[in-house]
């Protein structure tokens, strides 16, 4: 009995203070309270908050480019196959790869997830497990020569020449002729210097392709023994070095550092091998290895243009924008070309270091040397719109890109945008809806005016063409800026 009655007392204590705490929040005078009339306030306190509640945004947030995991689902084999391909034909190849593993745990046997797995780490550049799945596909199918071909591009990617030639030669012998095969054959033939031999697989390739960006590959490297014909060079480390310098121009990096290993090895004071050398490190994104090979390049000749503009290049990688700056004035200096590569790289480092004076200067120069393309305007207005607060100054730039192309629709954004820096709200939704007119798929002309649009209290219209630039461009920048402002103003 005592504790029925401890029980009900302890309901009662918590009624009556939450009543109170009810009473407080609505600014009812505790002295109008009566027993009566109690029930009531529950009851309009009860409505008041389901209203809230209803009041929520019905409309779903708009996601930015980046997947969220969702709940375990229990899915079938084809479902997370279905699944990783859509995840990695999107470019998420780290949520494509695990669809792929949980299709192999449903269906161990099938060799399917495996060869997605391998594409999928190939791409993400782990190796090691591109390689383990090339081995579990190669127990269930040992003859599976499309696998063979992608194992011995792994073996390439990890350094393993001779494990990487062997499978080749293994396949070249199998009596499929195979472009690809043969084109590999002889790059790994330059690699150990059997330069006749190598010559005769890419002609050989050359001769089995029936595909544009594979003759091209080719051609580098045909052309590379053109020249050293042509130069009738008897010293075979020039045609050592033409060839390293057309695995950077095909992209074959880990085997112009191999080459240029060898020849380095051979002659430490040849600049241009580290040039090269330096060159293959920095696009694998090696940038100690990349900043050490053209600082020996620098000691060789402090002069040479070329090797200071890597090494602001490779500077600003380390996160050394200071130096970067310095070198890639040295290459100004010293009449790197084309000039203007190395404009922009200095414009976004004032950027990065907040300078935005030097930053629009530069921009400006760069407008200076490339009046005939639209897209060099943009930066400048952006500067003076988003960092100092110039709308007048950005105002002139993109009337002198609107003179310069009279019928752009980027100009009439550019314009659009400009005038909304001003304020000059009528011009400028005129302008931005003539740049739509103009180009019904330029997102930022739909952005620019959702921003109008918001700016003008009119969240309807602006909901609208947020929607429609983060359609537009939703794997780019304008498209997730879009996808923000919608959430933002959902939530309003």
């Amino acid at each position: 009995m005592r504790k029925l009655l401890a029980v009900v007392f302890a309901i009662a204590l918590a009624f009556f203070v939450a009543t109170g705490a009810i009473i407080y929040k609505q600014d009812i005078p505790f002295s109008s309270v009566k027993a009566g009339n109690i029930k009531q306030i529950w009851v309009d306190f009860l409505k008041s908050y389901g209203e809230k509640s209803d009041n929520k945004p019905k409309t779903p947030e708009i996601q930015e480019n980046i997947p969220v995991e969702e709940p375990e689902q229990n899915l079938s084999y084809d479902e997370r196959i279905a699944k990783g391909d859509y995840y990695f034909q999107r470019g998420f190849m780290t949520f494509a790869a695990n669809e792929y593993v949980k299709a192999a745990n449903l269906a161990p046997a099938k060799a399917e997830p495996y060869f997605k797995l391998l594409k999928t780490n190939y791409e993400l550049g782990d190796y090691s497990k591109a390689q383990k799945n090339a081995e579990t596909i190669l127990t269930k199918d040992p003859n599976n020569y499309e696998t063979k071909f992608n194992l011995a591009l792994i073996y390439i990617k990890q350094n393993d020449f001779p494990s990487a030639s062997g499978l080749l030669d293994q396949l070249s012998n199998s009596g499929t002729p195979d472009a690809n095969v043969s084109y590999y054959r002889g790059l790994l033939q330059i690699i150990a210097s059997d330069y006749e031999g190598a010559k005769k697989s890419l002609r050989q390739a050359k001769s089995e392709s029936a595909d544009d960006g594979l003759d091209k590959k080719i051609d580098i490297f045909l052309n590379s023994y053109t020249e050293y014909e042509f130069a009738q060079a008897a010293d075979e480390l020039y045609l050592s070095e033409l060839l390293a310098r057309s695995f950077n121009k095909a992209g074959e990096y880990e085997m112009a550092i191999e080459k240029l290993r060898k020849i380095l090895k051979t002659r430490s004071d040849l600049r241009d091998s580290w040039i090269l050398f330096g060159f293959a490190y920095l696009n694998l994104e090696k940038y100690s290895f990349a900043l050490s090979a053209f600082e020996r390049a620098y000691e060789l000749d402090s002069e040479w243009p070329t090797t200071q503009y890597f090494l602001g290049l490779t500077h600003a990688e380390l996160g050394k924008a200071d130096d970067a700056i310095i070198f890639l004035n040295y290459a100004l200096s010293n009449n790197f070309e084309p000039a203007i590569v190395v404009h922009r790289k200095l414009a976004d480092l004032y950027l990065e270091k907040q300078d935005y004076a030097k930053a629009v200067e530069t921009y400006e120069k760069i407008l200076e040397l490339n009046k005939e393309d639209i897209n060099s305007f943009v930066r400048p207005i952006w500067v003076y719109l988003d960092f100092m607060n110039q709308p007048d100054k950005a105002l002139k730039i993109a009337q002198a890109a609107l003179i310069a192309f009279p019928e752009n629709a980027m100009a009439y954004n550019l314009i659009g945008w400009s005038q909304f820096g001003t304020q000059d709200y009528t011009e400028a939704e005129k302008n931005l809806k003539k740049s739509i007119e103009l180009d019904p798929k330029l997102a930022a002309a739909y952005y620019n005016i959702g921003r109008l649009y918001k700016a003008t209290n009119d969240n309807s219209e602006a909901l609208s063409a947020f929607q429609k630039a983060y359609e537009l461009d939703q794997n780019g920048s304008i498209g997730n800026l879009a996808a923000k402002e919608y959430n933002l103003l959902m939530t309003e």
